[in-house]
């Protein structure tokens, strides 16, 4: 009895290890969120290329709305939280206050130690919610929130605080081109 008393008590011992391992968020490889190559990389580190600090990958619509499949970046299964609820807008509104404190409507996939990944400003017609997807469709480039012309912005976080290595690392520049094949960097979740 105690042999086999043993034998449980690791089993669940090994089963609790992976699930913990199982539990540990890694990095994710990131494609264009836009599944057509005529979407451009705007900019990465800059804003609209005109020196400004960004720090984050802009990928635009050729100034269109709605017309564009906004694809989820991470590739592999992952939880997107959507915070929507701003009303579908192909304009730009006033101050940073606008709608989700400027975001729009966007997701958040959220990692182990503080980091998050965000895609923002798309239009969508539902509600917030979560899902768990790999490059499943998540809604329409928009330009909801503090924007000036519809694009996908793209950033990575740790505790708050925008990162940009993930997508500079593999050379996206203005002018580039941004679709769904295009591997534009390894966002990190841990």
């Amino acid at each position: 009895m105690k042999v086999r008393t043993n034998v449980v008590l690791a089993g669940l011992a090994a089963a609790a290890l992976l699930a913990g391992v199982a539990s540990v968020a890694t990095a994710a490889t990131a494609n264009g969120p836009i599944c057509l190559d005529t979407a451009r990389v705007n900019s990465t580190t800059y804003y609209s290329c005109s020196g400004s600090s960004h720090t984050a990958l802009d990928i635009s619509a050729a100034n269109t709305c709605s017309n564009y499949n906004h694809r989820a970046m991470l590739v592999g299964s992952y939880h997107y939280t959507l915070y929507a609820g701003c009303a579908n807008s192909c304009g730009s509104c006033s101050g940073d206050t606008c709608c989700n404190g400027g975001a729009g409507n966007y997701y958040v996939v959220s990692g182990s130690n503080g980091w998050d990944f965000r895609q923002l400003h798309f239009n969508t017609n539902v509600s917030s919610y979560s899902q768990t997807c790999d490059r499943c469709p998540l809604g329409l480039v928009g330009s909801t929130g503090h924007t000036t012309g519809p694009h996908s912005h793209s950033d990575n976080r740790q505790y708050g605080t925008r990162k940009s290595a993930w997508y500079t690392t593999v050379g996206t520049t203005c002018g580039s081109s941004g679709y769904c094949g295009n591997r534009v960097g390894v966002p990190s979740l841990s």
